[in-house]
């Protein structure tokens, strides 16, 4: 099996170095529909989007390739979520107090749901893989909008590699009584992550990875909605980096 097959740039890892559950994945998602239903879809979705119903934001969309999701029960799931305080204690005091009162909420929230999105990223002139953690919960009034906090952790892809280090940190949060009249938001993001910022993000990267691979096979971990066949943003791969964090 050649990375042909695969459709990968000339810089990605041979398929050979997968897992066969990754391969066979990789391969499944490139079984794209017919045009029409593709371009009904995609245009259906950026509507969804432009209004933010359900989970849609463009920073989830924008330049992506999904490759894979996992689905989270927050009760169950209590010990996934533990490295992430940390990494929200030491940057959550940059936001104003209205957001930052909004995360605390939404955190404590026993009935919110949540996401773990893997990437490709295709971002001007850089390349990154990645996951966001993603949380949210249905707004009281409108069981079709959601309140949104997503965690984004991206390692640059450099002369075809990546080395597992946490480049780039994105914190979104976005509660929908500010996003819904004119799409505000809190973005907190750096490229400049060192001593204990580097450190707490690089301990909620590192156990994520870990946990992707302990749920890449599991059937009841995937989010497999029919949709996600016909929408551009999922798919397979267009790159798989040398070092790849999601072999």
């Amino acid at each position: 099996m050649s990375a042909e097959t695969l459709d990968l740039d000339e810089g990605s890892l041979s398929p050979d170095q997968l897992s066969t559950g990754t391969l066979m994945r990789e391969l499944g998602l490139q079984r794209r529909p017919s045009w029409v239903l593709r371009k009904l879809m995609n245009s259906l979705e950026q509507r969804r989007q432009a209004k933010g119903l359900g989970w849609s934001r463009t920073w989830n969309k924008r330049g992506l390739n999904v490759f894979r999701t996992h689905v989270h029960e927050i009760a169950a799931d209590a010990d996934y979520f533990i490295p992430l305080q940390p990494l929200m204690d030491r940057f959550l005091p940059k936001a104003p107090d209205l957001y930052r009162e909004f995360a605390h909420e939404l955190l404590a929230d026993p009935k919110r749901m949540a996401f773990t999105f893997y990437h490709n990223h295709d971002s001007g002139d850089a390349q990154f893989e990645g996951l966001t953690v993603s949380m949210g919960r249905r707004v009281p009034d409108d069981a079709s909008k959601r309140d949104r906090l997503d965690v984004i952790l991206e390692d640059r892809r450099t002369d075809g590699e990546v080395d597992g280090t946490v480049d780039r940190l994105r914190i979104y949060l976005c509660p929908w009584a500010q996003y819904r009249n004119e799409k505000a938001h809190f973005l907190y993001e750096t490229s400049e992550l060192t001593g204990d910022e580097l450190d707490v993000t690089q301990a909620l990267y590192k156990h994520c990875v870990e946990k992707y691979h302990q749920w890449k096979d599991a059937e009841t971990r995937q989010w497999n909605h029919w949709s996600a066949r016909y929408i551009d943003y999922f798919g397979p791969r267009s790159f798989i980096p040398v070092g790849t964090s999601f072999s």
